[in-house]
């Protein structure tokens, strides 16, 4: 199943919902090597071709060569006289600071400025309205004075000469003191011009004392928050490197686990070689290495007589099933003969088999059950079975593959088992996967009757697959 898979390179979405997230990501993995394959199988043959020359007139790039006669390269930071990369960040920090800080020194400016302009206008217009004050007073006393009578008049216009006199001269010296005020002694300019460019003066240095203390705390602050993403993308960087090397060394472990595994078998089965040939010594290491492997893909023992060669193959099988029907007919013209489903020691149906029912069936059926309590059904989706599993908080699917008349989960370097009763017995002792551990530990039955696989086990039929 698997090398028709790399062979179209396409993978029907009811065999993947069939698979265990573990069986995904290794026929994905195995799906990307064969891309791999394939790409530098083609990029061997593009350069095989003779290169064409290039047409008269066409634009071209040309690299620059370096010494080695490969293009020439430059890494920022690793050139004679280049800043390093933290030189670089820190000018750029600081830059930015300085930018901000301007900007910020500017709006200030501007703010002075307009407190300033307001400031002198209320003073000139308090200027021009006491002005005005005096003015109005002296006509309203020069008025008073004509209706007085005309010594009065006079007495009043005496007065209201020494009174002008008195007002004008004060007028005068409040005057003078004005334009003293408003005069410079050295360059004749107006106090409150003088007086403004000193404000100005002054708020400029606080603006930029202000600028040079913002420009210095945002750079402090640029600085920190740079430590700070570099210092979190070296903790996540180093728990990125944990869990790798974890995950490694479970990888190793799992690899151990599995030529473990192998060496067994292959001890196992010099075990039965010379187990054999103690019962028969006239049978050579060959023979009885032949027959076992005879055995190991469902054929008859030698000496008995079997249909077996008129009967029709797993090769002239379809991809996959199209029909429920089909699927019974598979399963007794290949897997009835074969003893599938049965148990090897009572001959009678094993009680962890079960017919063609769905995933969510199978899930109702282990529902509630402890951990480790398990079920083998027949897919209806591929030539095969699928070993459901109770395990914490959830149920996973594990796809068999019979393709090679053998036992296997889906996948590459998978142990083989001759039988299906051999491949379960086997994970009741040993987990199906290293890093779940899922051993098979509770058979689940069946909860109706008649049971699920009575369509199953009829008479068989000859069918065609042809």
């Amino acid at each position: 199943m698997l090398q028709q898979i790399l062979k179209t390179m396409y993978v029907d979405p009811e065999i993947l919902s069939e698979l265990s997230e573990e069986q995904k990501q290794l026929l994905f993995f195995k799906m990307r090597e064969e891309q791999v394959r394939r790409y530098k199988e083609w990029e061997q043959k593009e350069d095989k071709k003779p290169k064409k020359p290039p047409k008269p007139g066409k634009r071209r790039i040309q690299f620059l060569k370096g010494a080695d006669g490969e293009p020439w390269t430059w890494v920022m930071g690793e050139g004679r006289g280049d800043a390093t990369i933290e030189e670089i960040m820190d000018r750029e920090d600081q830059l930015r600071a300085q930018r901000l800080a301007e900007k910020e020194a500017e709006e200030l400016k501007r703010r002075n400025e307009e407190v300033l302009r307001a400031k002198l206008q209320t003073e000139k217009e308090k200027l021009e309205r006491e002005k005005r004050e005096l003015a109005e007073a002296a006509r309203r006393r020069e008025e008073e004075a004509a209706y007085a009578s005309r010594k009065e008049a006079k007495m009043a216009a005496e007065r209201a000469r020494k009174a002008w006199a008195e007002q004008e001269r004060q007028a005068k010296e409040l005057e003078k003191k004005k334009e003293a005020e408003l005069k410079c002694n050295n360059c004749q300019e107006p106090v409150s011009q003088r007086k403004e460019q000193m404000e100005r003066r002054r708020s400029f240095e606080e603006v930029h004392k202000k600028a040079e203390k913002r420009a210095k705390e945002l750079y402090m602050s640029l600085k920190e928050a740079r430590e700070t993403a570099i210092k979190e993308a070296e903790q996540e960087q180093a728990h990125k490197d944990t869990e790798w090397r974890q995950q490694l060394q479970k990888q190793k472990e799992a690899d151990k686990r599995r030529s473990m595994l192998a060496r067994n078998a292959r001890e196992e089965f010099r075990r039965s070689v010379h187990t054999a040939m103690a019962d028969n010594k006239k049978q050579t290491v060959y023979d009885v290495a032949t027959q076992l492997r005879k055995q190991s893909l469902g054929g008859a023992a030698p000496g008995s007589s079997s249909s077996k060669t008129s009967s029709p193959t797993q090769a002239t099988l379809p991809a996959r099933p199209s029909s429920r029907q089909e699927v019974i007919r598979w399963f007794q013209d290949f897997e009835q003969p074969r003893q599938a489903g049965m148990d090897a020691r009572t001959h009678q149906v094993a009680a962890w088999f079960h017919g063609i029912i769905s995933r969510q069936e199978a899930e109702s059926l282990l529902e509630g059950r402890p951990i480790g309590s398990f079920l083998v059904r027949v897919s209806e989706r591929v030539w095969g079975y699928t070993i459901s599993y109770r395990a914490d908080g959830r149920c996973k699917h594990f796809l068999i593959d019979t393709s090679d008349n053998t036992y296997q989960f889906f996948g590459t370097n998978q142990l083989s088992h001759t039988s299906l009763w051999d491949l379960v017995s086997f994970h009741m002792k040993e987990p199906i996967s290293s890093t779940g551990g899922e051993v098979l530990k509770t058979p689940c039955g069946q909860s109706r009757q008649p049971p699920d696989y009575r369509d199953l086990l009829g008479e068989s039929q000859n069918s065609s697959w042809l």
